[in-house]
């Protein structure tokens, strides 16, 4: 078989490749991503999820535990526990609030509008990428880009209020394998990276079990990981869970 024919039959596929690539919209991966989580009708029978696990800070030999809750109506709490000492974040769909005792602040106190904005997205429980367009966004598939070495395809979810979201969504698989939040906090611009693993089921959705954060870009022996080692789907919260405590 001639050089020239393979030259062409390469050509050939790297069209066909990139036909496809050009072929697939944001929509499309949405409705994988969806499909593979365990189908829009699953996600929205799902009414909470509640986390634990431990917390691991990047060379520091502590032993942290964590508890994620989140309810659907956009309610997220997370506690981190070191020492008999539990630090609190909390959003009840409406005002986010916060208990901080490693600073030296054991009293509940209300947070910012801008401190409050990764509490709402956490406490998506279908996640932003769900009905986007009814929650303020509009989405564009970007092309596929590399991850630690796997290609994904990206896309961007942007925000009215001008914050943006980025996914990187594994082709094979259709998951969420890291996002990208950027937000404007004080006037300043922030950009936070998560990657994301161990998907398992819990409610017949599949979930992430580990999560490693940091500035986008930052190398993963750098960043915070929560790995949870057990998920409960649809257990109702205590009542007030998330609520800023009475009499605070």
């Amino acid at each position: 078989m001639s050089g020239k024919f393979w030259i062409a039959l390469t050509a050939v596929a790297l069209a066909t490749a990139s036909n496809f690539a050009a072929a697939v919209t944001a929509d499309d991966v949405i409705a994988k991503n969806i499909g593979a989580r365990g189908g829009l009708e699953q996600l929205r029978s799902l009414t909470s999820l509640r986390r634990t696990g431990r917390v691991i800070i990047p060379h520091a030999n502590i032993d942290m535990s964590a508890l994620r809750v989140v309810q659907r109506g956009g309610s997220v709490r997370d506690e981190i526990t070191l020492q008999g000492l539990t630090q609190v974040n909390a959003y009840d769909g409406t005002q986010a609030w916060k208990i901080d005792p490693f600073q030296g602040r054991k009293d509940p106190e209300r947070m910012s509008a801008d401190e409050a904005k990764p509490l709402m997205i956490e406490g998506d429980l279908d996640l932003p990428l769900v009905d986007y367009q009814s929650k303020g966004y509009s989405a564009e598939y970007l092309g596929l880009e590399e991850v630690d070495g796997t290609p994904a395809y990206k896309l961007r979810l942007h925000h009215r209020s001008g914050d943006e979201i980025l996914y990187y969504i594994d082709p094979d698989t259709s998951m969420i394998i890291r996002d990208v939040q950027k937000r404007t906090v004080r006037g300043a611009e922030q950009e936070v990276e998560t990657d994301y693993g161990e998907y398992e089921q819990a409610g017949g959705v599949f979930v992430p079990m580990t999560e490693q954060s940091g500035p986008k870009g930052s190398d993963a022996s750098q960043k915070q990981q929560v790995v949870f080692d057990k998920a409960v789907a649809n257990e109702a919260p205590p009542a007030h869970f998330f609520s800023f405590p009475a009499g605070k």
